[in-house]
């Protein structure tokens, strides 16, 4: 699927901060039901045999009316208001599967349930995308897929603690999290013209939407809800895909709310708006932790922020770095956010127990560094390393501008860079920033236009290693 021809995000960004203000916009559309043009068809999940005992799987009966829909060149699959319960779906070109105000569609809780056969490897995750992500159905998938869409005012709903159960378990026995090996709710890969919206998501196993290589994407006016303790549940994953928007949508959950990724070196991750968000419990609005690749012209605008562990992150390690550049953040309202802005080149899982915390703070290369979250830092005089634009974390032109975060917030935030690539061309305008702690800044280049930072304990602005702050009325 290649891009000419497509109309692209445009960003009035310059490298060197003439003026205090920005002006972007999108140019790209957003997918919608009528530009995907689906044909009238209806075929309704209860003509194909569909029970909806929520004990018995209906699986024959939903895969069956997707086939035959598709067979005959496309339509709707209905599903009428119920509970069913069914193993993975597999969905195909021209369909929108629309689930009734009051149909809930519950995936099953068996892990066997996910594990891809010969006949649907070809829905299974990709090499490198996670750990063992070609090992892994998800409960909807998408693949090669164009002109489909999953819609209505149902629920669908992961079943996700009894697969949970078993990461914890681990947890406790070894002392580690160790990695995301669980099944996703929605995977999507080398798709063109994809349509969420309306229904509700829910209690995922680990992430709930994640789409690689996938143009012309839309989720829209969509609830994705998860307890906020439930570890790795991404709302939604984008990764290697373009043109695409998140806007209208109500997250709650236990990790990103977003998290924008690029890991291989394709350059292939770009235009994004993110709009009119409404975001709850959950680990941030994100770029990264992987951008080997690249990631380019995001617009984020108009998005809230109430009760989250962390509002924007940025964040990158050493070996999953790259260059992530032309990021806007406009009109953002935030009410207590624990920390309101991260931009780390720095992201690695610290010990998960309090005194493998205490002795990782004392000796090593973390001696003296300090804990935010889950993750550890260095102290202010770690070392440079050799630069490798694949694998260094470097991020350029990212602008917040009107930002305003109040109420109980622990820390402003983090600006860390590393000292062999320190962030260049950091923009806050209009920034008001509220929170016990300052904001500490490291190996990074801020500018601060008409920006008050307090903090209710010294500085609002904390100055280390590399720091080059510049002001403005």
């Amino acid at each position: 699927m290649g891009t000419k021809n497509k109309l692209f995000l445009l960003a009035t960004i310059t490298s060197a901060f003439i003026a205090p203000s920005v002006a972007a916009e999108t140019a790209f559309k957003p997918v919608t039901l009528e530009s995907l043009n689906v044909p009238e068809r209806t075929c309704n999940i209860r003509d194909y045999g569909a029970e909806a005992t929520g004990i018995w799987y209906d699986t024959k009966a939903f895969q069956s009316a997707i086939d035959d829909c598709a067979q005959q060149g496309g339509g709707t699959v209905l599903v009428p208001a119920g509970f069913y319960l069914s193993e993975p779906l597999y969905l195909k070109d021209n369909i929108n599967l629309s689930l009734e105000k009051g149909a809930v569609l519950q995936a099953a809780a068996e892990k066997s349930a996910y594990t891809p056969t010969e006949a649907t490897r070809k829905w299974a995750g990709v090499p490198k995308l996670w750990p063992n992500a070609e090992n892994w159905l998800a409960f909807l998938n998408i693949a090669d897929g164009k002109n489909i869409a999953i819609t209505g005012e149902g629920i669908i709903d992961g079943q996700g603690s009894a697969l949970l159960e078993a990461f914890r378990a681990n947890a406790r026995k070894t002392g580690s999290k160790g990695p995301t090996d669980r099944p996703r709710l929605v995977f999507i890969k080398n798709s063109n013209n994809i349509l969420i919206e309306n229904l509700t998501l829910q209690n995922s196993p680990s992430f709930h939407v994640v789409f690689f290589n996938t143009e012309n994407m839309t989720i829209n006016k969509t609830n994705i809800i998860a307890p906020e303790w439930w570890e790795n549940t991404d709302a939604i994953d984008p990764m290697h895909s373009r043109y695409v928007t998140i806007t209208g949508n109500t997250i709650s959950c236990g990790d990103d709310h977003v998290a924008i990724k690029s890991v291989f070196n394709d350059d292939n991750t770009h235009d994004f708006y993110i709009a009119r968000n409404k975001f709850l419990a959950g680990r941030g609005l994100s770029i990264g932790s992987e951008a080997s690749g690249g990631i380019r012209n995001i617009l984020a605008e108009d998005n809230t922020f109430e009760r989250s562990m962390y509002g924007i992150r940025i964040k990158s390690p050493r070996g999953k770095g790259g260059l992530v550049s032309n990021v806007v953040y406009r009109n953002t309202k935030m009410t207590d956010v624990e920390t309101p802005v991260v931009l780390a080149g720095y992201y690695k899982g610290g010990p998960v127990t309090a005194k493998g915390r205490e002795e990782a703070l004392k000796n090593g290369e973390f001696a003296n560094g300090f804990m935010l979250g889950n993750q550890i830092y260095p102290s202010p005089a770690d070392k440079a390393q050799p630069f490798n634009k694949h694998t260094t974390p470097h991020f350029d032109n990212i602008q917040f501008v009107n930002l305003e975060s109040t109420g109980n917030s622990k820390y402003a935030g983090f600006i860390i860079g590393t000292p062999e690539k320190p962030f260049t061309n950091i923009l806050f305008d209009n920034v008001k920033i509220e929170a016990k702690e300052g904001m500490k800044v490291r190996n990074a280049n801020l500018r601060l236009v008409n920006t008050t930072i307090t903090s209710q304990n010294g500085k609002g602005i904390i100055e280390e290693a590399g720091a080059v702050i510049s002001t403005a009325p």
